[in-house]
Formats: C-alpha cells, sequence, structure tokens
C-alpha cells in the first residue's frame, strides 16, 4: 500500500503547466514517436538489469496540499491528469517498473518552445516544492492507510536538491528520504524526481524505494537514455 501510494503521488507531480505558445513553426510531426522510443529504451534498459513491469499499475493519485505554504502548488498540476499540458505536442510514460526493493518510472515530453518549460523546471528547483510533496505524500498515504484501517507515521525528513547530472540543457529535482512507521513496522523511504530539458523536449526519472538497503537503479544512466532518444527530434 505505501508504495504505491508513493509512486502515484510522484508521478502526478510530473504532469505541470506550461505556458506555451502555439506560433513557433517548429516541425513537430515525429514528436509522438521520438518520446515512445525514448521510453521504449528506458524499459528495455529496466529489464535488462532485473526490473520487471508492476503487474498491477497504480493509477496517479491526485496532490493533496494542506498548509497555506504549499495550497498555491495546486495551480501547477491539472485537475485532469488526461488532459494536453498547454504547449504540449506529445509525452509518454513508463509502466511502473520493480526491483526487490525500488519502482522506477520514466517520462518524455515535447513542447512548442523551450520556453514552455521554464515554469516547470522553475518549479521543480523551488526550495519549498520537495517539502510540499513531502507534506502531499504524507497526506496522501495517511488517506490510503486508513481505507486499510492501518496507521501510518512520518519521521526523519530530509529534502536534498538534484542538478541534471551534467545533461542537457537544464535541469533539476529533489531526493526526500525518512522513515515510514506502518502498523508497528518502522522501514526507510527515498523518493528521487530529476528531470532534464534538451531544448524543447523534457524528460524524467522517478525512483521509490522502502527498505533498508541502498537504492541500486543508475537514474544517471537512465536519463541519458531519455536525453539521446530526444536529442534528434527535440532540436
Amino acid at each position: 500500500m505505501l508504495r504505491g501510494s508513493v509512486v502515484g503521488l510522484v508521478s502526478a507531480a510530473l504532469l505541470l503547466y506550461g505556458c506555451g505558445d502555439d506560433d513557433s513553426g517548429v516541425s513537430t510531426a515525429n514528436d509522438q514517436a521520438a518520446a515512445d522510443e525514448a521510453i521504449a529504451a528506458v524499459e528495455q534498459s529496466l529489464r535488462d538489469d532485473g526490473f520487471s513491469a508492476a503487474s498491477d499499475q497504480d493509477e496517479d493519485d491526485d496532490l493533496v496540499f494542506e498548509s497555506q505554504e504549499c495550497r498555491e502548488f495546486d495551480e501547477a498540476f491539472p485537475g485532469d491528469q488526461d488532459q494536453d499540458l498547454p504547449g504540449a505536442t506529445a509525452s509518454a510514460e513508463s509502466d511502473d517498473f520493480e526491483g526487490v526493493l525500488e519502482t522506477v518510472q520514466a517520462f518524455a515530453g515535447f513542447f512548442e518552445e523551450p520556453d514552455d518549460l521554464d515554469a516547470v523546471l522553475e518549479l521543480l528547483n523551488d526550495e519549498r516544492f520537495g517539502r510540499c510533496l513531502e507534506e502531499a505524500v504524507r497526506i496522501g498515504t495517511e488517506e490510503a492507510a486508513a481505507e486499510d484501517q492501518a496507521t501510518v507515521e512520518f519521521g526523519g525528513f530530509e529534502v536534498e536538491q538534484l542538478g541534471s547530472e551534467g545533461l542537457g540543457d537544464a535541469g533539476g529535482g529533489f531526493q526526500l528520504t525518512g522513515q515510514v512507521t506502518e502498523s508497528g513496522v518502522t522501514v526507510p523511504i527515498s523518493v528521487a524526481v530529476q528531470v532534464v530539458r534538451v531544448d524543447r523536449a523534457l524528460v524524467a526519472i522517478v525512483t521509490t524505494a522502502v527498505g533498508p538497503d541502498e537504492p541500486t537503479v543508475d537514474r544517471a544512466a537512465l536519463l541519458q537514455t531519455l536525453v539521446d532518444g530526444v536529442s534528434d527530434q527535440s532540436a
């Protein structure tokens, strides 16, 4: 229950609004094919590393912000996650891929103009965003636990800002680590969201780990695979 709640909430965090202009004249005919191919390459890489697609794919949950500080982030999240984002020309996301303790999901999308992505990167690099996502994860997980008549407690959370690993034109993200106690059992958890802009393309990797062992997935390598997949089309 905990892993599914965390992954669903973090996945929703990547469906962000841009502020695009539709008069760019950029050729976007092959954007969807390029996004699909980039995601397919990441999925194959995960299979090669021993990950497998989850048999039960979690639906993305709505993010719920409680504090006044975080409520202003509501405007950055679409109410309908199936709607097209302003300025977007194509998007694709992987299945949830599971290892022993980790879940990984990848995203790739194209926009009319690189400037369409400024708002996304600004939000992800806002120092408040990690704290607010922690709040949303806590609320969502507590609600899911209540439905199962279970209890959860959170503690020791820390937020680390992440860069773009030297890839693409810009990027950002964060890693959230802490402990969760569910029905008397305490386990460490780690959530990371890392995003890279490649001209007018945006790619991202989301990882969630629940358990005492160090995560094994190589986010930088997966991001490199996505960047390679969108580079030719994004120019």
